[in-house]
């Protein structure tokens, strides 16, 4: 056991400090990775809490949201009583409610056309006329900011105190410059009508920061989604030259902020659901390497120090895949040398429309 030593006359040697160190603190290799699996309430049930253990599952992400609210607190007692760390998943921009109650406060569909070859019967909008990306409500305004951050609260509100939270899509929605791409998330309206107050391009992390606030026992890890790739210029860019200009300089300004808020960040890696599980990625789920990779890569293209693949929290596919799709997902990450990884169990929402 190592401890501070001190000698005194006589060569009688004293070890100080060994009374304030447990044994098994000395004996104890470095802590685990996270492994957990992101689940609703329903789903997190006592037999798949003992099978996903026994699978080696380390921490179980229980899914907060509106909708079954009634079961957090019953399902997050289930896995505190499992014996598996116990973190909350809290979807922000994707809001089907406040998006019906405040359809202003929507990201729009401004500037390039391009994603109108998804919805080619849309009518045109007329003078004065915006149209709206439906369901999604960024953080980026100033009246959702404060919205969203009550929405927290009150999710949060007699919830047993988790290690972690989770707080998915800080960005703004897809298609943010009107190409139509998923993936490009940069800007809540990449045109002149505005129908909420703009924040700048530190709105997630200050929103990061009043999470902190509203929970100072948990670590808050930001879930971030990276941007377009430069072969996606005639393919899912449908031509428009989105990874040259502007899409990866304003992702590296807002995210930046938010990684010298926390300690650890997810990165958003459904790779089938978000169309990349593609043939130039070579093996399955080869897309998640190089994913992980651009946190430190892109943002070095703007004199940015990035982060580094050990602070970076996989969030994988494990719905609508195989068994061995979720192990060769995981295997990827690890390669990649994250920080740990979060399969989700239940179907992550990405999908959009005017």
């Amino acid at each position: 056991m190592n401890g501070w030593r001190s000698r005194r006359p006589g060569g009688l040697l004293l070890l100080a400090l060994i009374l304030c160190v447990p044994l098994s603190a000395c004996l104890a290799g470095p802590a685990a990775k996270l492994k957990g699996a992101l689940l609703t309430a329903t789903q997190a049930d006592d037999g798949q809490l003992r099978s996903l253990k026994a699978q080696g599952y380390n921490s179980i992400v229980l899914n907060l949201s509106a909708e079954d609210a009634a079961q957090h607190k019953d399902a997050a007692h289930r896995v505190q009583a499992a014996g598996l760390d116990l973190f909350y998943w809290i979807e922000i921009a994707r809001s089907p409610a406040l998006a019906d109650a405040h359809p202003e406060w929507m990201a729009s569909l401004q500037g390039h056309q391009e994603w109108r070859r998804f919805f080619p019967k849309l009518p045109k909008p007329a003078n004065g006329e915006v149209v709206k990306n439906y369901p999604w409500v960024p953080v980026l305004y100033k009246e959702t900011f404060a919205a969203h951050l009550e929405r927290v609260k009150e999710l949060l509100r007699d919830k047993p105190a988790p290690r972690g939270i989770f707080l998915n899509d800080l960005q703004a929605a897809p298609s943010a410059c009107g190409c139509g791409h998923h993936l490009c998330r940069w800007t809540s309206d990449y045109g002149p009508i505005k129908t909420a107050t703009p924040l700048g391009a530190d709105a997630a992390a200050k929103f990061v920061a009043a999470v902190k606030k509203l929970a100072p026992e948990s670590k808050i890890v930001p879930v971030w989604a990276t941007e377009c790739e430069e072969q996606d210029k005639d393919e899912l860019c449908a031509g428009i030259p989105c990874f040259e200009k502007t899409c990866w300089r304003e992702w590296t300004a807002q995210l930046m902020p938010v990684a010298a808020e926390v300690e650890m960040l997810g990165v958003l890696l459904p790779y089938r659901a978000l169309q990349r599980d593609l043939p130039r990625y070579g093996a399955e789920a080869g897309w998640i390497k190089p994913a992980l990779a651009s946190f430190t890569t892109l943002p070095a293209r703007y004199q940015a120090g990035g982060v580094p693949p050990d602070r970076l929290v996989a969030v994988l596919q494990g719905w609508d895949v195989t068994p061995e799709q979720i192990k060769l997902q995981i295997t990827r990450s690890e390669d990649a040398g994250a920080a740990g990884c979060v399969v989700s169990m239940m179907k992550i929402e990405q999908d959009w429309k005017p």
